[in-house]
């Protein structure tokens, strides 16, 4: 099984929607605290630049991976 391809080792269809259900459920737990920690920093006037890029990076895999799950057809 590869790194970003859940559903390639056994199960069918239904196993890699679950995963792709987790995976969305981990990310998501992660962008929503990069959205808490970029807000913060933003109104303490402190610089937020990597914070925002993370931030980003968060919501481009978050997209994904919710792109993917909605392929599954499950």
């Amino acid at each position: 099984m590869g790194l970003f391809n859940p559903g390639s080792g056994t199960g069918g269809q239904r196993a890699r929607a679950q995963r792709l259900d987790t995976l969305l459920g981990i990310i998501g737990v992660f962008t929503f605290m990069a959205v808490v920690q970029t807000v913060v920093l933003e109104v303490r006037g402190e610089p937020a630049g990597t914070s925002a890029v993370l931030l980003a990076v968060l919501l481009a895999i978050l997209y994904a991976v919710w792109r993917a799950r909605k392929n599954t057809g499950v």
